[in-house]
């Protein structure tokens, strides 16, 4: 099959369910990955005659786009803030609300040249620390999550970055001690409550991991009290908490913050107008 007959066949299978701009941004995508081809391959030689390895490859990824599965699944690549991410099922795709996030640490650390003590909670794909350990020289990074899959990917994508984070298996629903005061905690905590699964697009409610995504039934706020519990304990007076938050529960979360000994609080919109970042200084 020629490269154009194979277009028009890929357009015709998912033009139906998802809009025109990432159906190419997709086509795009997978010819890089497996081929790497440049942008302009396709468009440049119509007649280029798919070999039978490139036609299965692009066959198989159809099939899975055409079951909603991510394409960054597909690929097992995430772009986050101008990098190159390793993902798999077992944690959440990387999104720009967290760049944001991530930016907000950085702007109020770059004149600070004292080391601190930096604390990733959930950590996932390794994203958050991983970036803060590329960005800036002077944080020592402690990274938790509970599940061993994640943890897996998180050290994989700090050798691909050539950082040293330290890792650790901790589920914050139990008692924990940690050994070091704290000058940071950050946390993007599992924020959806399970009624809110059927506003869920199926690429994310089908593919990625529950366990990150989901509060407990009718307790919103549970892994922000957690996160708050351990802030009493293990950040230093002074110290910061940033959180990305579901804005339903702004005005709630900062209640809770300030009834825990944070002097400080301030919410910010992402990019899409929302109320999705939260700092708070604790006193």
């Amino acid at each position: 099959m020629l490269i154009n007959e194979f277009k028009v066949h890929f357009n015709k299978s998912l033009i139906d369910i998802y809009p025109q701009n990432e159906v190419n941004s997709f086509f795009r995508i997978l010819t890089d990955h497996f081929f790497q081809w440049p942008p302009t391959f396709s468009v440049l030689n119509p007649d280029h005659r798919l070999t039978a390895n490139e036609s299965n490859q692009l066959s198989a990824a159809l099939l899975d786009l055409i079951k909603h599965k991510p394409v960054q699944y597909i690929t097992q690549e995430a772009f986050f803030y101008n990098r190159n991410f390793y993902v798999d099922e077992n944690v959440l795709i990387p999104r720009p609300e967290t760049e944001e996030l991530i930016s907000w640490v950085l702007e109020d650390s770059k004149d600070n040249g004292a080391q601190r003590r930096v604390l990733d909670i959930g950590t996932g794909s390794g994203c958050i620390p991983i970036t803060l350990a590329k960005e800036e020289n002077n944080f020592t990074i402690d990274a938790l999550d509970k599940s061993t899959g994640a943890l897996e990917v998180a050290k994989k994508n700090a050798q691909r970055h050539k950082v040293e984070i330290n890792f650790f298996k901790v589920d914050i629903r139990e008692s924990i001690s940690w050994p070091y005061p704290l000058d940071i905690m950050i946390a993007n905590p599992p924020y959806v409550e399970p009624d809110e699964k059927n506003k869920m697009l199926p690429n994310v409610l089908e593919y990625e991991p529950h366990l990150a995504l989901f509060t407990p039934h009718n307790h919103p706020l549970f892994y922000y009290d957690k996160i708050i519990e351990l802030s009493r304990t293990f950040l230093k007076s002074g110290g910061c908490l940033y959180l990305e938050i579901n804005p339903v529960h702004a005005t709630a979360l900062a209640t809770l913050i300030k009834a825990n000994h944070f002097d400080y609080i301030e919410i910010r919109n992402d990019i899409f107008g929302k109320k999705r970042m939260l700092k708070a200084l604790k006193s």
